[in-house]
């Protein structure tokens, strides 16, 4: 699998930096790729939910960011809430109030990038049903090996001190493409890829550490058990998958670990 478009062509946009979010990839905008942060008010402030890179011709988010722990998962029920992203004009986003309609295949699902169970605060919950924060998915997958990557990287980030997590889409060409209610084409991704950074409670009195994790899965089923398995064979290290993407997922590790310890955690498989 290889991926078309992870960033536009020209030269990386100063927002990853100047933001420092640790979530943040490098990327760069065209009229056709734009960066898009949601933000809800919470009792702490205002809080930034999640961010995405959205790819206007194929209709899905080349990728979905978001810190993530204890706080910011929090308490509530799924909202349900499918609606247009309220931060982003609705002629260039896909109708979704309905789940993808046939095209040159058909059988795919509204697929979550940022969970819904990541989000479980109303306001938050509500904004990872904006239709940005959608592709079309497998429905054996969805329910199944990527449900259980999905939980997985929940337990981790909660037993973290913190967590930052990348989702995105691959896609090499848009052969593949579904329609929405209103006859829009929309790409399906060959493949899905997910990426954390946890931030680990010291280790033998040295402070906190750093480590990375990251799975590569194809857009079909994996069945309906063994995921634990099937996981552990999808892990690639964040070397690996930079070099499948062409991009550099975590550059704002280097500013807070120095770069001989940033090339030491995206080289592992943990």
């Amino acid at each position: 699998m290889a991926v078309a478009a992870l960033s536009a062509a020209g030269q990386v946009s100063p927002k990853t930096a100047e933001l420092g979010w640790l979530e943040l990839p490098a990327f760069s905008e065209d009229p056709e790729h734009f960066f898009v942060c949601h933000y809800t008010e919470e009792y702490w402030g205002r809080q930034r939910n999640y961010s995405l890179f959205w790819d206007v011709e194929r209709q899905i988010p080349i990728w979905v960011a978001y810190p993530l722990n204890r706080e910011l998962v929090g308490r509530g029920s799924r909202s349900g809430a499918w609606q247009y992203d309220k931060f982003m004009a609705t002629k260039k986003q896909p109708n979704l109030r309905r789940t993808y309609q046939a095209g040159s295949v058909e059988g795919y699902i509204r697929g979550h990038l940022c969970p819904s169970n990541d989000r479980m605060r109303p306001g938050m919950n509500e904004q990872t049903f904006y239709f940005t924060n959608m592709a079309p998915q497998d429905p054996y997958l969805n329910g199944g090996l990527w449900a259980w990557l999905e939980e997985h990287v929940q337990q981790l980030a909660l037993s973290a001190q913190d967590a930052w997590v990348i989702t995105g889409c691959i896609d090499s060409d848009a052969s593949n493409w579904v329609t929405d209610v209103a006859g829009k084409q929309v790409a399906v991704p060959e493949g899905f890829f997910k990426a954390v950074l946890l931030k680990l409670p010291s280790d033998g009195g040295k402070g906190p550490f750093f480590e990375a994790k990251a799975w590569v899965v194809e857009n079909r089923s994996y069945g309906f058990s063994g995921f634990e398995e099937k996981a552990e064979r999808a892990r690639v290290s964040i070397d690996e998958l930079e070099e499948l993407l062409q991009c550099d997922l975590f550059p704002n590790l280097l500013r807070v670990v120095g770069p001989q310890e940033a090339a030491f955690i995206e080289a592992q498989i943990n």
